[in-house]
């Protein structure tokens, strides 16, 4: 009890009960084989060793998972190139590394698949080192979710799911203090599929950015401009945005971290494709 009670640090922590479950077993059970993986965070090391080792073949996988929470970053992703997956690891890393607690973490998608993909994982990798329970606070919507969520608060918005909400919580957040009501917790906030945002949607991103003072991760694929026709105020293609992000964000030290390997496709098949696309 004196040694557990005496540790200063986490990584102090870890290593008396590292000592200690051994010898409270000395039989080698495995129950407390489980208990070391837990307190080692097995599945988060095994998460991470894909990503950091010098032979990684996309460096920059593991430099967009590991920048620090409050440094803005744009993340440039071909097809095949894991962006749900460095998003995801991404998140661990903040909360297991950084130390961001969950409630602390936007994370905003265009479809409602992938938040319940990203739920489940992570809650399947924080399950296996024992506080699986603690990251259900983690923030994981669709836009249209997240508004919808915010407006149902007020009671003047309470029709929000007639006509378009989107447009709605734009105009919500522009209120008072609105965002900051909903934003001030917000120490990190990221944003899947970067390319299909359109003006309202930038701005929503911008308001909760200006009101938390969060750093802003977007990761897309600004060649996978699948929703161009929902910008009907302006037509601009999904590239306008990626500049714009870096134009607007650089004052606060934006990055960038292209990915350009495909995972999914050999390297004949990726060739013959940008010897196509580059024909346009």
């Amino acid at each position: 009890i004196d040694g557990y009670f005496s540790a200063a640090t986490p990584e102090e922590l870890q290593q008396f009960l590292e000592e200690q479950i051994p010898s409270a077993d000395p039989s080698g059970s495995p129950r407390m084989e489980v208990k070391l993986a837990q307190i080692r965070a097995t599945a988060i090391e095994d998460l991470f060793d894909r990503y950091r080792h010098e032979e990684a073949e996309e460096s920059n996988q593991w430099r967009a998972i590991q920048a620090p929470y409050n440094q803005n970053l744009l993340v440039n992703a071909g097809p095949g190139a894991g962006k749900t997956s460095v998003l995801l690891a991404r998140v661990v890393h903040l909360i297991h590394e950084q130390r961001l607690k969950p409630h602390e973490i936007l994370v905003l998608e265009f479809n409602r698949a992938v938040v319940f993909e990203i739920r489940s994982r992570l809650r399947r990798i924080f399950t296996d080192i024992g506080y699986g329970a603690y990251v259900r606070r983690i923030r994981v919507h669709t836009f249209h979710g997240f508004a919808l969520a915010c407006l149902t608060r007020d009671i003047d918005y309470q029709r929000a799911a007639d006509g378009d909400h989107l447009v709605k919580f734009q105009q919500w957040l522009r209120q008072s203090n609105n965002a900051a009501g909903v934003a001030n917790e917000f120490k990190a906030i990221l944003i899947d599929e970067f390319q299909d945002v359109n003006d309202s949607l930038y701005e929503i991103i911008e308001r909760l950015h200006r009101a938390s003072g969060a750093a802003v991760f977007a990761i897309g694929d600004d060649d996978q401009d699948i929703l161009r026709w929902n910008r009907s105020e302006n037509g601009l293609a999904s590239t306008a945005y990626f500049d714009k992000f870096s134009n607007d964000y650089i004052a606060a030290e934006s990055v960038r971290a292209d990915l350009r390997i495909n995972f999914r496709s050999d390297k004949d098949i990726v060739d013959r494709s940008q010897n196509m696309i580059a024909t346009f």
